[in-house]
């Protein structure tokens, strides 16, 4: 697991060397706002110049032309002081304290005639001063989408009832303990279009439970479980909010729980090697044909279909998984995206990918994931 994690770098797009650049960090359940300002780096004029270097290389927005090494560079003064003020970790970790983490701003200075950074705390952040995550459920939008969710038997739980298990490299729980049930975690990202065609494709997945007999019983998918609903009246208890805010308080959606897939990874991290036999590949290809034909049948389409899309879990059988919509290029053609035609397409070009691995061995190597994937999307 990474220490320290970037999630984003912001400066001017119009080419501008005045640019201030801003890091956003997490760091053990903190988060770090971390400001170059180019007005008070000026006086020490190596710093600034190193400034001026770290944009033009940034501006170019190229991750092979030394944007990760200016970003790392540009973190590495900070260490020290975020390790000092990161709160200690909990022995039991909740999905609460990742969504709504503490918030320090933190600014670089330069000693006159200096060639280094230091480090200066400058305020920390109430929890209303930033950006929460999700969607407001009295969203006309959203609501169009979810309400009959909310009206099934699917569970609703708060963060603070989702115990964190594991989480990615990026710092985002993935495996979480509710109810002393295993699920993966799947944040909602406000506006993102194919998080609504992924509830719509869940709800029919639902609706099928009901029919009889049902078409999806027995198929390898992943399935929603349940739903993240937060309350600012309890999120924000201790931060009240300016009553000129008139959207809040309210309840939002902030994430999914999905089935937990034990697995060892995708199809594409898993069918290229010569330890994958091609008894293996065929039951994959089989597998993915009668799922997919069961969500065509009970009036769903996968959507994405790719090997990235596939899980293996520890069995060796294949799962799918992301069913937000949209079109991989060389997988799916534009204009048959969230069609049925574009998932048996995409099943086809699968096929024959299988076929071509098949066909050529290939020297097993060592991958950085050996001990599988965890979560389910």
């Amino acid at each position: 697991m990474q220490e320290f994690y970037i999630e984003c770098i912001t400066w001017d797009s119009t080419f501008n060397l005045e640019s201030e650049i801003t890091l956003y960090v997490r760091h053990s359940g903190a988060a770090f706002r971390i400001c170059y300002d180019p007005r008070i780096l000026a006086v020490s004029p190596s710093v600034l110049d190193q400034h001026h270097e770290s944009y033009r290389i940034l501006h170019k927005d190229d991750p092979d032309g030394g944007f990760c090494e200016v970003a790392e560079r540009l973190r590495k003064p900070f260490e020290e002081l975020m390790t000092q003020m990161a709160p200690p970790m909990e022995s039991t970790r909740h999905l609460h304290s990742y969504l709504y983490p503490l918030w320090f701003i933190l600014e670089a200075r330069v000693a006159e005639s200096s060639s280094h950074v230091q480090p200066h705390f400058k305020v920390a952040l109430s929890r209303q001063e930033f950006i929460r995550p999700g969607d407001y459920m009295n969203s006309k939008f959203l609501q169009a989408h979810l309400s009959p969710l909310l009206n099934s038997k699917l569970n609703k739980y708060s963060s603070r009832q989702v115990q964190v298990l594991a989480q990615t490299s990026h710092l985002v729980p993935s495996r979480v303990l509710v109810d002393g049930t295993v699920y993966f975690f799947k944040p909602w990202v406000s506006g993102r279009v194919h998080g609504y065609c992924e509830l719509q494709s869940y709800r029919k997945i639902l609706a099928d439970t009901e029919e009889s007999p049902p078409l999806l019983t027995d198929v390898r998918i992943c399935r929603l479980r349940g739903l993240i609903i937060d309350n600012d009246d309890d999120v924000l208890q201790h931060y009240p909010l300016d009553s000129d805010e008139e959207d809040y308080p309210g309840t939002r959606l902030v994430g999914l729980l999905l089935t937990y897939i034990e697995n060892k990874g995708t199809l594409n991290d898993l069918a290229p090697w010569s330890d994958c036999t091609n008894e293996d590949r065929l039951r994959w290809s089989r597998q993915i044909h009668h799922s997919v034909k069961c969500l065509h049948n009970a009036g769903v389409v996968w959507g994405d279909a790719k090997p990235e899309n596939v899980l293996v879990d520890m069995k060796g059988d294949a799962w799918l998984i992301d069913f937000g919509g949209s079109y991989t290029p060389g997988w799916v053609d534009e204009d048959k995206q969230d069609t049925v035609e574009g998932d048996r397409q995409g099943v086809q070009r699968i096929d024959d990918w299988l076929a071509k691995w098949s066909r050529r061995p290939v020297t097993r190597i060592k991958r950085s994931d050996e001990e599988g994937r965890e979560g389910a999307v």
